[in-house]
């Protein structure tokens, strides 16, 4: 173990000689390393190629080795890869690193893979990656380890998982047979690695693995990086609401303005308009994050007005049928739900560059995907089209692109006309107004006793226990009905549910009424009806209403409406380019719209050796 070959003998003193590539006689080498060199050969033929796979602590640990080695000049640029080696985002591509570091320090070890060198006996396969090795190592690393599905536990990642020194070839010259193939059919979903060179469907090797995904049932997801900013901006917005919110109070309460009806007016009427503003403009336009800003500082303003009211002992001086500890609630929910848009916006800006990336260059038509080895390509499509799936396979994908993720669930409701776009996010201003309707609402109503009274006492925990019921739903809800199930509630729970309560809170305000138990109309609304139904269609999904005989694509269309910018040759949008902007989400308008299948400006190289395509 310690004769380490020159090209290696930088790993000597990183992190790996204690956790994985220990290439010295330490007494600390894991078990699997301490052992004489493997016969990657024999190792490869003993082990089921569904357990050539890696852990999420085998990628994490695998960016920290290629860090190292580019500090210390072990992965070098080449005339094919000229790629900056201070740049940590993107990276050498995957073929450079397989290369200068794998290729090498497999070889060390007797040539087996990298994941049967770092656990011989294997580890089988929940997992399946597929990617184009054009890519960086790092934005490849980076979505992988961000979208990492919770229940995942080995990963099969061709270049980390086949035996790159021996005979690639070989091993997959029948498709069918390949390692790719026996591999997926043990994986639970299929996790799809967008890239900021081409569109992975581009090479007919992705293709087939989108086949193979599509007969076995299997769910394809699409990996992203975490949205720019989001923390970021999620604190600024909060910071600034919380001194917005004590400025209000002090300014209110030293000056005697709280109650001063008509300035409440305004500034509700304010935070009501940036509210339809914030719902109305795209996520692409520049006024949108001006608008959340706006609106959650008129919200805090209102919150420290109610905080004033309160010390003052004008409990009823807003509106005269609202307490002031129950608005200041109510508006406290409204800043949270300027903050939930703004991260919504940067998730949707985030996941228009990803769908960008599948589409750069993809035609929809199979037979336009390109291999390194033409007789790869010409085995593949035999297969596909021998079992009548092309127009099967094109529509699977064609399903990924548009709403981010391709499921058998996704996929019916798409054939029965429905325009799922975007139907694989969810919004989390969504999910705020739901907490705040059938959660929060009904809680304040019940623990301030502004709701219904005497027999009827129990109607807001009634409403409560829904809202905690749609809760726990949506958090164990697959990734496809998140999108739907949020809609669902906001449209058939929350917006009847508030269009009642406000007629029925101008009545009483127009009668002049300072009651407190204006509420229990609409909360007995809300628990008896809007309630169950809105659990009733999240919990049928979106493909059971697909299905509803004559009207099922059109009831789903009109519920459904999250929608991403759309990916325009041309546009902001079809490059992955950071620009200067200072907000962190301007996209280069370069407008790299390159349409063929070899992707221009990068070397077409093998993705896992000789003959991967």
């Amino acid at each position: 173990m310690s004769g380490c070959s020159d090209g290696t003998s930088w790993l000597n003193d990183t992190y790996l000689r204690q956790r994985y590539l220990a290439l010295s006689s330490s007494p600390t080498l894991p078990a699997a390393l301490a052992k004489p060199p493997l016969d990657g050969n024999q190792l490869h033929h003993r082990v089921p190629s569904s357990h050539w796979c890696v852990t999420l602590d085998d990628i994490v640990q695998f960016r920290r080795v290629v860090e190292r080695a580019l500090e210390r000049s072990a992965i070098v640029p080449t005339s094919m890869d000229d790629f900056d080696p201070e740049d940590d985002s993107i990276g050498p591509s995957i073929f450079t690193v397989n290369q200068q570091l794998i290729m090498p320090v497999t070889a060390d070890f007797g040539s087996p893979s990298w994941a049967l060198m770092m656990h011989p006996d294997g580890l089988e396969c929940d997992l399946f990656l597929t990617h184009c090795w054009s890519e960086g190592i790092f934005e490849f690393l980076d979505k992988v380890m961000h979208s990492w599905p919770r229940r995942a536990r080995y990963a099969y990642c061709c270049f980390l998982s086949n035996p790159q020194n021996l005979d690639i070839g070989k091993i997959i010259s029948q498709p069918s047979a390949s390692p790719f193939a026996l591999a997926l059919t043990s994986a639970r979903c299929l996790l799809v690695v967008p890239n900021s060179t081409c569109s992975i469907y581009t090479r007919i090797w992705c293709v087939y693995e989108a086949f193979l995904a599509h007969s076995q049932g299997i769910p394809i997801f699409t990996a992203t990086t975490p949205a720019r900013d989001a923390s970021g901006r999620v604190c600024t917005m909060l910071a600034f609401s919380v001194v917005c919110c004590c400025s209000s109070l002090v300014v209110f309460h030293s000056m005697y303005l709280a109650d001063i009806p008509w300035l409440a007016y305004v500034f509700i009427t304010l935070a009501a308009m940036f509210t339809l503003l914030s719902l109305c403009l795209p996520a692409e336009s520049w006024q949108l994050r001006r608008v959340n800003d706006m609106g959650a500082m008129m919200c805090s303003i209102l919150v420290g007005h109610c905080i004033s009211l309160h010390y003052q002992g004008i409990e009823y001086g807003l509106l005269d049928v609202v307490s002031a500890r129950h608005a200041a609630s109510m508006f406290a929910l409204s800043m949270l739900f300027f903050v939930a848009r703004e991260v919504d916006r940067l998730w949707q800006l985030q996941a228009s560059r990803e769908l960008c990336q599948l589409k750069s260059g993809f035609t929809g038509r199979l037979q336009d995907a390109r291999s390194s080895a033409e007789t790869d390509r010409e085995h593949i499509l035999f297969e596909i089209r021998s079992r009548h799936q092309e127009s099967a396979v094109e529509h699977a994908i064609n399903v990924l692109i548009s709403a981010g993720m391709s499921t058998p669930t996704l996929r019916f409701a798409a054939s029965c006309g429905v325009d799922i776009g975007g139907a694989g996010w969810w919004s989390l201003a969504q999910v705020v107004i739901v907490v705040s309707a059938f959660i929060a609402h009904p809680l304040s109503h019940a623990i301030l006793d502004h709701s219904c009274t005497g027999s009827m006492g129990f109607v807001p925990w009634v409403k409560f226990v829904e809202g905690v019921a749609w809760a726990m739903f949506f958090k164990t809800a697959g990734m496809d009905q998140r999108g739907f199930g949020a809609a669902v509630a906001v449209k058939l729970g929350v917006v009847p549910y508030y269009i009642v309560w406000t007629i029925w809170f101008t009545y009483h305000l127009v009668l002049g009424d300072q009651g407190r138990h204006t509420s229990c109309l609409p909360d007995q609304l809300g628990a008896f009806l809007w309630g169950p139904v809105m659990l009733v269609a999240s919990l049928g999904g979106i493909g059971s209403c697909a299905a509803i005989p004559a009207c099922g694509g059109r009831l789903t269309n009109s519920l459904l409406h999250w929608r991403l910018p759309a990916c325009r040759p041309g546009s902001r949008w079809a490059d992955d380019q950071p620009s200067d902007s200072s907000d962190g989400d301007e996209i280069d308008s370069s407008g790299n719209s390159d349409s063929e299948a070899d992707c221009p400006g990068s070397p077409v190289t093998p993705r896992c050796g000789p003959g991967r395509g």
